[in-house]
């Protein structure tokens, strides 16, 4: 009798574990051999080990639950539990989300992360949390460059075609600033919109137009590297406020591992297919950026105002001359 009250007992203990088990879902964009989406699927695995398999983090790629725009939604109302997003993206939550779209603020990859690690961005994204999204990490996505149909070595060559951008003024106002029309059209939609003509080309980083296989209704390449936006790892703040103190010290530790974890399988990536596309596109152009740069000078400053960051951007512009 003893023996199978203890049997009872340990049965009724794992079925009480069980169900105190916390699930919810983590919906990204990319497909499943994106380095977007290994990173996800790593910060679930740390995420149940963690809180030792009181939170459980179910991982939907390549838009199966929605794209960028439905998943910053559905993380403010609770639906998903966390996305990784575009700092573009976020611009829908709070407008000033867009400076980080803005064209060549960054110097380089060691100025864009050392920003990043400084207090005035953490205090800057934090404006996100009274709109229900909470930060928990970035996500790399290296610097971005064009593709497209006519090659383009000067923003001249970019007079009448129209770009596709992510749903960001900043980003749509770029295009413009370069002599092109900036056309806001869905992630899953682009390959088809390029393939018909509906867009001239569009703009985006190595792996994902690997990913993607843009080049297969693409010919060019540009290299040049206009922006170096930050993808974030965020949170519902529904859901975090849900967790007791030890799983949100959990899932924040969590992200930071996944951070750490996708800066370095990014560059992997990223000089693995940029190799692969030199094979891919009819011609990969490496242009001089200076007169890109002059296009846009403009629009840098008259954002940063609209934006009411003017100060923010004086301080990454200054702090670039470092690097």
């Amino acid at each position: 009798m003893k023996l199978l009250a203890s049997v009872a007992l340990a049965t009724a203990l794992v079925a009480n574990a069980a169900s105190a088990q916390i699930v919810t879902k983590l919906s990204g964009i990319q497909p499943i051999d994106h380095p977007s989406s290994y990173a996800e699927k790593f910060f679930a695995e740390q995420v149940t080990t963690l809180t030792n398999g009181t939170v459980k983090v179910e991982t939907y790629q390549n838009t199966q639950l929605g794209d960028a725009v439905a998943n910053v939604q559905s993380v403010r109302n609770g639906t998903i539990g966390f996305t990784v997003v575009s700092a573009s993206n976020l611009n829908q939550v709070v407008p000033a989300m867009d400076m980080l779209s803005l064209p060549f603020i960054f110097k380089n990859e060691a100025h864009f992360w050392w920003y990043l690690a400084q207090p005035q961005a953490e205090e800057f994204v934090k404006a996100l949390e009274e709109k229900g999204v909470k930060k928990i990490g970035y996500i790399d996505s290296g610097s971005r460059n064009l593709f497209t149909q006519k090659p383009v070595k000067t923003p001249a060559d970019m007079k009448g075609q129209k770009i596709r951008v992510m749903a960001s003024p900043v980003m749509v106002k770029t295009m413009e600033a370069m002599g092109a029309t900036g056309v806001p059209v869905a992630w899953a939609e682009l390959y088809t919109a390029l393939q018909t003509g509906v867009v001239d080309g569009a703009e985006n980083n190595h792996p994902s137009v690997v990913a993607k296989k843009f080049y297969e209704v693409s010919k060019y390449y540009t290299l040049d590297e206009h922006m170096r936006i930050p993808d974030l790892l965020v949170v519902s703040m529904k859901f975090y406020n849900s967790l007791n103190d030890q799983q949100k010290a959990a899932v924040m530790q969590a992200g930071a591992l996944t951070q750490a974890y996708m800066r370095g399988a990014w560059k992997i990536s990223e000089n693995k297919d940029l190799a692969d596309l030199k094979a891919k596109f009819t011609q990969i152009i490496e242009v001089d950026k200076q007169p890109f740069m002059d296009a846009v000078s403009p629009l840098v400053s008259a954002e940063a105002k609209r934006l009411n960051v003017e100060k923010t951007v004086a301080f990454i512009l200054e702090s670039g001359k470092k690097f």
